[in-house]
């Protein structure tokens, strides 16, 4: 019996240590929020710039996060740094999403990965949650890199040429399902 009791006790402590969808933001009403998360200190000083489609978003470095609203719907999500990672993600309103930005070991520099975590993935939902409660995230202002995105034009066309070429050739392009949300 006294295990019984010691079990229960240690799955509601468990619960209580998940973070709960309250703990996050929540998008304005009829929009979609993304969480941008790098979870690894791994090559934290190398920037990884931040696309959504053709939309340049930003770039910043080390183990942090940033919030991006958007229209509910279709998207492609982007990353780079020495190679490119792709996410189709099909966002519904009023929901929050989780990507995990995870740097890899690369030839110069750190690659990347983005990685959609499910609604029902409590494991990663409290690793991620520990860097999202502990800090503020990095603030993105489209004033900041105005200049920077006038001069990305031509790797933005690049980029989603490979993004295109890849689903061509049938290349698995990651997933972020609509039924992946976290509130």
């Amino acid at each position: 019996m006294k295990r019984f009791y010691f079990i229960l006790l240690f799955c509601f402590l468990c619960l209580l240590s998940v973070p709960r969808a309250q703990d996050f933001a929540i998008p304005t009403e009829g929009k979609s929020l993304v969480y941008f998360v790098r979870s690894s200190g791994t090559g934290a000083l190398i920037n990884f710039k931040y696309f959504d489609g053709e939309n340049y978003l930003g770039k910043f470095r080390g183990r942090n996060y940033f919030m991006y609203e958007c229209d509910p719907g279709e998207h492609v999500f982007w990353v780079t740094s020495e190679n490119r990672d792709f996410v189709e993600a099909s966002l519904m309103p009023d929901k929050v999403y989780f990507i995990e930005v995870r740097p890899t070991p690369g030839a110069l520099k750190a690659a990347v990965r983005l990685i959609p975590i499910d609604g029902d993935d409590a494991r990663s939902k409290k690793r991620l949650g520990k860097i999202i409660l502990k800090r503020d995230p990095v603030s993105l202002q489209k004033s900041d890199f105005s200049t920077e995105a006038e001069g990305l034009e031509y790797y933005i066309q690049n980029g989603m040429k490979k993004y295109l070429s890849d689903k061509e050739k049938g290349k698995k392009i990651t997933q972020l399902p609509a039924n992946f949300y976290h509130n």
